[in-house]
């Protein structure tokens, strides 16, 4: 590979969130080789507490060191996620945690010379991140013997790129610290803790690669209007190589300086999926490498050797496809999981060539995943840790990819997770992504709401994730479905229409839906019950627009560049017949429709869905004498990254379901999670 530092800047905080073939699909669901799966569907789980699906032990990126003697990952520690470590050599009987922080970390990455550690942090959710330094030292084990704060201007966000290949004390960051409208490229010497401007970014570019001297070379950037242009620098100027249409997108992925090309991913021209292609950044020349071959799915991951030859590509419609061009890593991928009898999805975290070792994680949709070390050289599968050891399979719902016939014959594709038990006219919640650019996938572990999914599982009620038309994934055309189609559109249809199908099929009581989401899902949830009042029977919107003109206008500066797609989609606040359209499309002015309870959930430093988004529903909804609960956590922003804000909001979701739709209801919450509640609950009559 030419290099591997690859930066795919995609901004998904303003998504609000924002050769031979071979699947992991496989009919056999008998008990894992590793772990029991065992998940019968005659028999009722047992009631689990809250605290099951969102527990302590539950650990996600898990990263290797660069010597390759220890295991980092993030872990709640107190009720926060800290780094914890264990050494290779050991088990997870041998796991601490490396921090204690009181505010939780975002993300992390290791020294690639050493055992210090680097990660990103902000304060009550404000999405300022700034970045520290872990100095460590290892005696009996690894310990961390100071922290440096890398980035001192607390209104700047930060967001870590890379650590340089060549020169290991430069690190890379992109960050709104000069002006508060611009995310700028900055490079930090670590010896002498100098900050260095390395791009201006006024191209706006969403992503961008490096060579691995760490300057940028190739960048991929919106021109405002919903079309982007990819840029080459040559000679110290930027020229553009190629400008897409409004609708086609670029996603950069892989330079090599040698050919002075790039692999990206794209729906240029007759293309409708994101496929893979080449561009050669001399000539302009484009060549088709690779697109699905059943012609449904955008690319979704890509792998590359250290020559840098493809040598896997990966797409996803409702399980992950994978087609390999190398036929050795075909073949220890495909003994790796030949020792899984159940259906697994096996994600390679990482792979040396040159010692053949590799780190990969295998999940389901019943178990968030546990993380194996493979010597390819005796082909020795070595299992290291569970990522969630009390989440037991057993006890789960087997959550499986359907589609449906939405109302003008398109197919929406969805996951359905039915209880164990019964599974005929059950209580039944609709539960959309947020985004609405992104999409729901198969792994327990791979979404917040999936756990949240199994969880309502556990209740007694069925459960429904449509990836509706807007989704990401499913090529050009089901993207721009959902352009003006918020709230009154095809984007809600595509909601009525699974519900609609839920009850015709017998699974779910039509006197017994719920609606819940969060962030584009939430304000899906306000449009159910004022587009569609009739259809719903409760309703929990979890930091969710009320109105899409407070909201377009409440962005912070620096998200600026990156909204065409926004105002293609949503509408452009400085344009008057936009603002009319995008009031007809807000449930702030629809609340006298509204005859369903609703739940409010928010975080009051949300940057994104501001405070005043939920505050204002909830007011005007009181004055009018209709039934809605609010709770606000003072100490969060876009969702809720404390332990006990989260079982908090879990208590009082399943509360409110049990009374509206008749759920399982677990009776003994801990004093103290019901005592945090009564904190958050806002009064509204004093709004």
């Amino acid at each position: 590979m030419n290099t591997k530092l690859k930066v795919l800047f995609a901004l998904a905080a303003v998504s609000m969130g924002i050769t031979a073939c071979s699947t992991n699909s496989v009919k056999d669901n008998s008990a894992s080789k590793f772990t029991s799966q065992s998940n019968s569907q005659e028999k009722v789980a047992p009631l689990l507490p809250t605290s099951t699906f969102f527990n302590e032990s539950r650990i996600s990126d898990v990263q290797l060191s660069a010597d390759s003697n220890w295991l980092a990952w993030l872990q709640s520690y107190n009720g926060i996620n800290n780094i914890f470590v264990m050494p290779v050599s050991g088990s997870i009987e041998d796991a601490y945690a490396l921090t204690q922080l009181e505010e939780p970390i975002d993300s992390f990455s290791w020294d690639s010379e050493n055992l210090n550690l680097f990660y990103s942090q902000d304060v009550g959710g404000n999405e300022n991140q700034q970045i520290y330094q872990i100095h460590t030292g290892v005696e009996q084990k690894l310990f961390a013997k100071s922290t440096t704060r890398l980035t001192h201007k607390d209104d700047s966000n930060y967001m870590f790129i890379s650590q340089n290949d060549e020169q290991p004390e430069l690190l890379s960051f992109m960050a709104n610290h000069d002006d508060p409208a611009r995310l700028d490229v900055y490079q930090l010497n670590l010896n002498t803790k100098e900050l260095k401007p390395s791009l201006v970014n006024k191209f706006g570019f969403h992503s961008f690669l490096e060579n691995k001297q760490g300057e940028i070379v190739v960048g991929a950037g919106g021109l405002g209007d919903g079309s982007y242009a990819l840029y080459s620098k040559t000679s110290g100027n930027w020229e553009v190589i190629l400008k897409t249409q409004i609708g086609e997108q670029i996603e950069l992925i892989e330079y090599q300086a040698e050919t002075n090309s790039v692999y990206l991913s794209s729906n240029l021209g007759e293309l409708d999926t994101l496929s893979l292609l080449s561009v050669n950044l001399s000539s302009g020349e484009q060549k088709l490498v690779h697109q699905d071959p059943n012609g449904r799915s955008d690319v979704y991951d890509t792998r590359f050797d250290d020559d840098g030859k493809l040598s896997m590509i990966s797409y996803y419609y409702g399980y992950k496809e994978n087609y390999f061009f190398d036929k050795e890593l075909e073949q220890h991928w495909q003994y790796i999981r030949n020792q899984f009898d159940s259906q697994v999805e096996i994600d390679i975290l990482q792979h040396d060539e040159k010692s053949g070792k590799w780190l990969v994680s295998v999940a389901s949709d019943v178990d968030v995943g546990s993380i194996y070390f493979y010597d390819e050289n005796n082909k020795s599968l070595k299992l290291m840790l569970q990522k969630d050891p009390e989440l037991k399979a057993e006890y789960l719902a087997k959550r499986e990819s359907i589609t449906y016939q939405a109302r003008d014959g398109l197919t929406i594709q969805a996951y359905l997770t039915l209880p164990q038990g019964e599974q005929k006219h059950l209580p039944t919640i609709i539960l959309p992504h947020g985004g609405p650019w992104a999409r729901d996938h198969w792994t327990l572990g791979s979404d917040y709401f999936n756990r949240v999914a199994q969880l309502l599982a556990n209740r007694g009620y069925a459960v429904l994730q449509p990836n509706f038309r807007a989704s990401t994934g499913f090529g050009e055309t089901f993207y721009n479905l959902g352009n003006q189609n918020w709230g009154t559109g095809y984007m809600q249809h595509d909601l009525t229409d699974g519900a609609d199908y839920l009850v015709a099929e017998g699974i779910a009581d039509k006197n017994r839906l719920g609606i819940m989401g969060g962030s584009y899902g939430g304000y899906a949830a306000l449009a159910g019950i004022t587009f569609t009042p009739d259809l719903y029977q409760a309703s929990i919107s979890f930091v969710g627009p009320s109105s899409l003109v407070t909201l377009m206008n409440s962005f912070p500066e620096y998200y600026r560049p990156y909204l065409g797609n926004w105002y293609t989609a949503v509408g452009d606040p400085l344009i008057a017949e936009d603002v009319e359209k995008m009031e007809a499309r807000s449930p702030i002015n629809f609340v006298d429709n509204i005859k369903t309870p609703l739940l409010l959930v928010q975080g009051a430093n949300d940057p994104r869905v501001t405070q005043k988004e939920s505050d204002q529903i909830a007011k005007k909804m009181q004055s009018k004498g209709l039934d809605v609960e609010y709770i606000l956590a003072k100490d969060e922003g876009h969702g809720f990254s404390k332990r006990i804000n989260n079982q908090a909001f879990l208590l009082k979701m399943e509360r409110f379901f049990a009374e509206h739709l008749g759920g399982r209801e677990y009776e003994h919450a801990p004093k103290e999670i019901s005592q945090h509640l009564e904190t958050l609950v806002v009064d509204t009559t004093k709004l």
